[in-house]
């Protein structure tokens, strides 16, 4: 709609203003579109590490190993998640806005010293890697990807001194032109990548690990390295319970209030940058059904859009139950 003193047609939703010279402005697009944003970079984030997780903890971790870190992961879904946002808007928030060279950084050179990490492991000695019994290799990556997190924090200021003159959040909008608030995308997308990955690791870990000893054992039999074996017969047999896990992940990801609500500035606007906040449909219901009037517009948009995010869901389980019928149809019988 083009609103008067508008330069031209925008989608705005404004239910209320500081003055009274104001007309209600209800459009969904840009909820739809905050709902849509904080989904994928929940999913960008949850989905490698969740489902990489379950592929080493039911495949090549020890059964000691497995029994602690399973538990311990699946614990972490009864966190509350107005906890989780509590801690991505007060304290998550301002450390990513005070470190974000680091933070960028760790994008890129945190899955690379993990890969140099287990570069250096197979050169070293046998005499040494032999003492470490097999399947507790993970262990050993604990202190490395602290130390990793860490260094890479501590090069970050100085990158950001020499090429973003000591402060980059200001560096994107002056120099580039980016929008960049506090309260952004890059901080929901972790506080939820964390929140969801606890749910897609269980549900992929156990259908890799229910994947039959026999198809394993038959594969390393016929001179399949476990790799092969890994990725020609265990990913393909668990693939129908690995996709339902991202499915499952992905309704949670969007029907997520608390963290949405608390972690970004709620600004309903469409725009898929990193640095900037947005509105989902689920936080918005949240904060303006108190406010609105009985059998009034408002009132009714919100439940229009509570019908909106029920579509959602509904049609992308219905889509994923279609694709992992099948799967379990052609992988069956493998």
């Amino acid at each position: 709609v083009w609103y008067e003193s508008y330069e031209e047609p925008d989608y705005v939703w404004q239910s209320s203003a500081a003055n009274s010279d104001f007309e209600p402005k209800f459009s969904l697009a840009p909820l739809t579109f905050g709902t849509i944003k904080a989904a994928t970079y929940a999913m960008l984030i949850s989905v490698p590490l969740a489902v990489l997780g379950a592929i080493f903890t039911a495949y090549f971790m020890t059964q000691r190993m497995r029994t602690i870190v399973k538990p311990t992961i699946e614990v972490m879904e009864a966190l509350p998640t107005v906890v989780l946002g509590f801690l991505a808007g007060l304290w998550l928030a301002p450390m990513i806005d005070n470190n974000l060279a680091g933070v960028l950084l760790c994008i890129v050179l945190l899955p690379a010293s993990m890969v140099l990490a287990s570069y250096v492991w197979h050169v070293l000695p046998q005499s040494l890697t032999r003492r470490v019994p097999p399947g507790w290799e993970a262990a050993l990556l604990m202190p490395v990807l602290v130390f990793s997190v860490w260094l890479i924090f501590q090069i970050g200021h100085p990158i950001e001194a020499a090429f973003f003159g000591g402060d980059m959040p200001n560096w994107l909008s002056n120099e580039l032109g980016i929008s960049y608030e506090q309260r952004n995308s890059l901080v929901v997308g972790i506080a939820m990548g964390f929140a969801v990955t606890p749910n897609i690791f269980s549900i992929a870990e156990d259908a890799i690990f229910s994947v039959p000893k026999s198809l394993t054992s038959g594969s390393l039999a016929l001179g399949a390295t476990p790799w092969q074996t890994l990725i020609g017969v265990v990913l393909l047999t668990a693939s129908p319970g690995i996709f339902s896990a991202i499915m499952i992940g992905l309704g949670r990801a969007v029907g997520e209030t608390m963290i949405v609500l608390m972690a970004t500035g709620n600004t309903a606007v469409m725009d898929f940058s990193l640095f900037t906040g947005f509105r989902t449909l689920a936080a918005n219901i949240g904060v303006e059904m108190p406010e609105a009037g009985v059998g009034e517009t408002h009132y009714r948009l919100l439940f229009l859009s509570a019908l909106v995010l029920f579509a959602f869901t509904f049609f992308f389980n219905t889509i994923a139950e279609l694709v992992r019928q099948r799967l379990r149809e052609k992988y069956q019988t493998i």
